[in-house]
This record gives C-alpha cells, structure tokens and sequence, in this order.
C-alpha cells in the first residue's frame, strides 16, 4: 500500500512539473512570435491539464474545424 501511495504522489509531481515545463515553453513561443508552436503548446497544456482535473472537462467536446462537416 505505501509504495502504491508514493508511486502516486511522484505521478503527480511529474505531472505538475510537465505542465510548468510546457507552460514556460509556450510564454515563450509567444515571447518569440512562433503562433504556431504557441497555439500546439497550448492545446497540449489544455490536455494535461484537464486529465489532471477531470471535472475541467467541457461539457461538450470541441468540434475541430478541420473536421466540421458543412
């Protein structure tokens, strides 16, 4: 049990420390003019950070635009 408990706590610190890590690399993007790269980073810190927290889902799922049928 105690070794689940520590697995889990070192988890979450990665975790924490990936999302700090992404976030610095898109303040940085977008300190550089690469909207691109800011936007991806972005969309992936969204994505961690809504599997860390699963109640920040959205309601309704995004519809992409590449995707939307017309």
């Amino acid at each position: 049990m105690r070794d689940d408990e520590s697995a889990a706590g070192d988890c979450h610190a990665a975790a924490i420390g990936f999302t700090q890590c992404l976030q610095m690399l898109a303040d940085e993007a977008h300190k550089r003019a690469l909207p691109r790269t800011h936007s991806a980073l972005r969309r992936a810190l969204r994505a961690c950070q809504a599997e860390q927290d699963p109640r920040s889902l959205p309601l309704r799922p995004r519809v992409r635009r590449s995707l939307a049928l017309h």
